[in-house]
């Protein structure tokens, strides 16, 4: 019995060792990842993160769910756009707040990046308070204007395409804010 109980904790203490061996080289790798990500970060910035507050967004045509032409000449003095994708999760938790940011003010504009059988929920909520384009998964010649890539992502722009204010958030519109139109 004694020899069983020997064997039983040389073979733990080797399945430990090993475990511990596999660890250390697993913590080694994450942090060989990790300077791999800060190095591209510092690189290239906030990867996908679109036009900041001074840039010019370029020129586009796209069509709403509605059927309209829009364009970069039908932006207004103040115009409040907001790119969504309806997989994900922060665009889920922001999407009810656009849309109540959004209601009783003109010139505002929502993409939704996804395939059209999955945006029912996001297309129900922004269609009355927006001009909404949608059915593009990568968020189609609004997302290549404004160079989006991550989502969500809010602008407010001027009517000669600068952005006046862009974020992730809708803290991020504070200071360019008009009040809505009662």
């Amino acid at each position: 019995m004694d020899f069983a109980l020997w064997a039983a904790v040389f073979v733990f203490g080797l399945v430990s060792l090993l475990n511990l061996v596999l660890m250390v080289g697993v913590i080694r790798r994450l942090r060989e990842h990790t300077e791999r990500l800060d190095g591209l970060y510092e690189r290239t910035g906030n990867p996908g993160s679109g036009l900041e507050a001074g840039e010019v967004a370029g020129e586009f045509e796209a069509t709403t769910s509605e059927g309209e032409t829009l364009s970069a000449a039908a932006l207004g003095e103040r115009t409040l756009i907001g790119f969504f994708s309806p997989s994900c999760a922060p665009c889920k938790e922001l999407a009810p707040k656009f849309a109540e940011l959004a209601a009783g003010r003109d010139g505002v504009i929502a993409v939704i990046a996804g395939f059209p059988e999955e945006m029912g929920g996001m297309l129900d909520l922004l269609s009355p308070v927006a001009k909404v384009v949608s059915g593009d998964p990568d968020g189609g010649p609004l997302a290549k204007a404004f160079k989006v890539e991550a989502f969500p992502r809010v602008f407010m722009v001027d009517e000669t395409r600068t952005v006046l204010a862009a974020g992730h958030t809708l803290d991020a519109l504070d200071g360019v804010l008009t009040p809505a139109r009662g």
